[in-house]
C-alpha cells in the first residue's frame, strides 16, 4: 500500500524533478517509510512506501524491468502474486525481491495490460515505457483504490490524491459547474468526474494509455450481461457464496506485517472476522468505537458480542470530548474534495486507533451493495405500488400526518417514490437536497447548465442491463458508482491519513461475480435484506448479528449542529467568508441554520454539506482568487467558480 504521482510531458519536454518531489511529498501520509523519484526525460514518477509484503530495500518503488526499460509505481496488493510468482518460476523466470510489485512489472512486461486479466487484488499502478515513451495507467475492477489525473495537449499528471496533482503548476485550479451541483445532490463526486474541471478520476476497470498523440481510455472489466439462468436453490447458493468469501479473507491475509480487522457488530465485519480466525495462529486483532452519547450511535455491545464468540484480541475506544471542529478540517484537507458523509470521522478515529497496533486491517465494504443490505432496496421495490394510491393520499394527507421532524425517512420515501422515473428515483433515494433546494441555493449562480440534474450517472449505470432483475439494476448501480465514489473513497481517505492499509475481502472480484450471478429474489425478499448472505453465514455467526436491524456507521449531527458545533458553523458559513464565494445563497443557508437550531427542521445533513464545502473553499481556493460575481477569477493557472 503506498501512493503514487507522476508526469508525463505529451511535448517531449523534460519533466522538471522538483516538481516530482512535490508531488510525492504532499502524499507521504500513504507512505512514511520510504520514498522515491525516477525521472529521464519526458516522464517522472514518483513513489511513497507503506511496506506491508518484502519490507526489504527490495520491494523499493519506483521499479525497473531488469532490462531498465519500464519503470512501474504501484498502489495496492495483489494476493494471488505467490501463486503468479511460482508459475512464472516454472517457466524459468528468476525474481530480485519477493514483492508484489516486481511480479506485476514482470506479468506487464510478458502480457502486456492483458496482465490484468491473471491479478487478484486492489491496486492503482503506472508503468512508463521508455523505449516506446508510452505511459500505462491502471485502476482495479471495483475501485478499490483511487488514482486521479489531469490530461490536456501538453501533458498527463496522474496521482493517487488530488492534492498531489495542484503540485504541478500545469494543473489549473478550477471549480466544475456539473462537479458543484453533483455534490450538492449526493455529498460526494461520481466519476470520471471530480469538483475540479479538467481532473478526473481514472474509471473502475479502466486502463488510460498515452503517448505523444494523446491518451484514451479503455474499459478492461465489467460484470456480463450474462446472469446465471440455471436454476439454484438457496442451499446451493448459500454455500458458494460462504466458500468464496472464506476463500477471499483468507487470501487477503496475505502480509509481512500483523494483520487485524473493524468490528461494528454488524453480519460484514463480524463475518471477515469469523472467517480470519479459522487460519490466524494467534487471537485475531479486532477494533471498535463509539460515542459516549451512547444508544443509537453505539454498537459496542454487538461488537464484544462477536470478539468474545470468536477470542479476539479486541480493543474498542469510547470517543469523549472529541474536538470536531479540528477534526473536520482535517478530513477537508486528506479528503481534497468537498465530502459529506459523516462516517469518515468514525472511519479516521478508529483507523487512527488501530494504527497503534497493526498497519493492514480487513473491513466488511461492500456486503450491502452485493448481498442487498440497504434499506433503500425494498423501498424502491415498494414505490410502484405507493403510486397506485391517489395523490392526494399519497402525497398530501400522509405528509401532514406525519411530523417531518420525527418522520424523516418516512417523508424521505414518500417524497422519491412519487418521481415517476425508475432511473431517477433510484437516484433520488440518495440526494441530499431535492432540486428546488439547489435551484435556491444556487440562486448567485447565472450559468449552471439547465440540462444538468447530476442524475446521469444513476441513469446509465441502471439502465445498463434492462434484462436484468430491479434488484441487481440497484446493487449494479450502486457497485459502479456508490461504493467507489463514497464508501471505497471514504476508507482509502481515512485509513491512508494515517499509513494504515485497509482491505476489502468482499470485493474479491470473483466474489462480486457470483453474486451478481445470482436473481435478486435470494437477496432481497420483502423487507428481508441480505437474504442469501444471512443463510451462508447461519451457524457461523450469533443469531443475534445475523437478524438485527441495519445500523450504520452514524455521528450526533443533528445534536452537533444544536451545540458544540453551532458558533463554528456560524463563523464558517455565515460570516463575512462564508456562501462558498457567492456561490451559495447566504439567505437560504441562514434560514436552514436557525431552523434546525429553533428544532422546526431537522437539516443535520445539509448543514454538514455546506460546512464541508465552506472548510474546501477555504483551504484549496480561498486566497488564490479575486472574487466577481458568481465567477471568480484569478492568476494564470487559478480559476475559481462556474463558467
Amino acid at each position: 500500500m503506498c501512493g503514487i504521482c507522476g508526469q508525463f510531458n505529451l511535448n517531449g519536454h523534460a519533466v522538471d524533478r522538483p516538481v516530482i518531489e512535490r508531488m510525492t511529498a504532499s502524499i507521504r501520509h500513504r507512505g512514511p517509510d520510504s520514498d522515491g523519484v525516477f525521472v529521464r526525460g519526458p516522464a517522472g514518477l514518483g513513489h511513497r512506501r507503506l511496506s506491508i509484503i518484502d519490507l526489504s530495500q527490495a520491494g523499493n518503488q519506483p521499479m525497473a524491468s531488469l532490462d531498465g526499460t519500464k519503470w512501474i509505481v504501484f498502489n495496492g496488493e495483489i494476493y494471488n502474486y505467490a501463486e503468479l510468482k511460482r508459475a512464472m518460476e516454472r517457466e524459468g523466470e528468476r525474481f530480485v525481491s519477493s514483492s508484489d510489485t516486481e511480479v506485476l512489472l514482470r506479468l506487464y512486461e510478458k502480457f502486456g495490460v492483458a496482465c490484468l486479466e491473471k491479478v487478484n487484488g486492489m491496486f492503482a499502478f503506472a508503468v512508463w515505457d521508455d523505449s516506446a515513451e508510452i505511459l500505462v495507467l491502471a485502476r482495479d475492477r471495483i475501485g478499490i483504490k483511487p488514482l486521479y489525473y489531469y490530461l490536456d495537449d501538453r501533458v498527463l499528471v496522474f496521482a493517487s490524491e488530488i492534492k498531489a496533482l495542484l503540485q504541478c503548476p500545469l494543473v489549473p485550479r478550477q471549480v466544475s459547474p456539473e462537479g458543484f451541483a453533483t455534490y450538492f445532490t449526493f455529498g460526494h463526486s461520481f466519476a470520471p468526474e471530480t469538483i475540479y474541471r479538467g481532473i478526473k478520476k481514472l474509471l473502475p476497470g479502466h486502463i488510460l494509455v498515452c503517448n505523444s498523440a494523446g491518451g484514451r481510455t479503455t474499459k478492461y472489466w465489467d460484470l456480463k450481461d450474462t446472469p446465471d439462468q440455471r436454476p439454484i436453490s438457496a442451499d446451493e447458493a448459500a454455500a458458494e457464496v460462504r466458500r468464496l468469501l472464506t476463500e477471499a479473507v483468507h487470501s487477503h491475509m496475505v502480509s509481512d506485517v500483523p494483520v487485524g480487522a473493524f468490528l461494528s457488530g454488524g453480519i460484514d465485519s463480524s463475518a471477515i472476522v469469523a472467517f480470519m480466525s479459522q487460519v490466524s495462529q494467534y487471537p485475531v486483532k479486532t477494533f471498535a468505537v463509539g460515542f459516549d452519547v451512547g444508544g443509537y450511535y453505539s454498537e459496542l455491545d454487538d461488537a464484544r458480542t462477536v470478539a468474545k464468540r470468536f477470542g479476539t484480541e479486541h480493543h474498542e475506544k469510547i470517543v469523549t470530548d472529541l474536538d470536531v471542529e479540528n477534526l473536520i478540517d482535517r478530513l477537508v484537507y486528506h479528503y481534497d474534495e468537498p465530502f459529506a458523509d459523516a462516517a469518515n470521522l468514525p472511519t479516521f478515529i478508529v483507523s487512527e486507533f488501530a494504527r497503534e497496533h497493526v498497519k493492514v486491517v480487513l473491513t466488511g465494504e461492500g456486503g450491502d451493495e452485493l448481498f442487498g443490505g440497504y434499506r433503500r432496496y425494498y423501498a424502491h421495490l415498494a414505490a410502484p405500488y405507493f403510486r397506485l394510491l391517489p395523490s392526494f393520499l399519497g402525497d398530501g394527507v400522509l405528509k401532514k400526518l406525519i411530523p417531518a421532524r420525527r418522520m424523516r425517512r418516512v417523508c424521505k420515501f414518500i417524497d422519491t417514490a412519487s418521481v415517476p422515473d425508475e432511473d431517477k428515483r433510484y437516484g433520488t433515494w440518495l440526494s441530499l437536497f431535492s432540486g428546488d433546494a439547489k435551484a435556491e441555493l444556487f440562486s448567485g449562480i447565472q450559468d449552471l447548465p439547465d440540462h444538468f440534474d447530476g442524475y446521469e450517472s444513476y441513469r446509465s449505470y441502471y439502465n445498463r442491463f434492462p434484462r436484468w432483475d430491479t434488484v441487481n439494476r440497484m446493487l449494479y448501480t450502486d457497485l459502479k458508482g456508490w461504493l467507489p465514489d463514497t464508501y471505497l473513497e471514504k476508507t482509502d481517505k481515512a485509513s491512508m491519513a494515517v499509513s494504515l492499509e485497509g482491505r476489502v475481502p468482499f470485493l474479491d472480484h470473483r466474489l462480486v461475480e457470483y453474486a451478481f450471478s445470482l436473481p435478486g429474489r435470494l437477496k432481497v425478499r420483502r423487507r428481508t435484506t441480505k437474504y442469501i448472505l444471512k443463510k451462508a453465514l447461519n451457524g457461523v455467526l450469533p443469531s443475534s448479528v445475523l437478524y438485527k436491524s441495519k445500523h450504520g456507521f452514524a455521528v450526533p449531527l443533528d445534536d452537533w449542529f444544536r451545540g458544540r458545533l453551532r458558533t463554528f458553523f456560524g463563523d464558517i458559513c455565515l460570516g463575512s467568508n462564508g456562501a462558498g464565494g457567492h456561490l451559495l445563497d447566504k439567505r437560504l443557508v441562514e434560514r436552514m441554520f436557525w431552523q434546525h437550531i429553533n428544532g422546526e427542521r431537522d437539516f443535520g445533513i445539509h448543514l454538514w454539506t455546506m460546512l464541508n464545502y465552506q472548510l474546501w473553499y477555504n483551504r484549496f481556493l480561498r486566497g488564490l482568487c479575486a472574487e466577481a460575481g458568481g465567477t471568480l477569477t484569478g492568476g494564470s493557472s487559478v480559476q475559481v467558480g462556474v463558467e
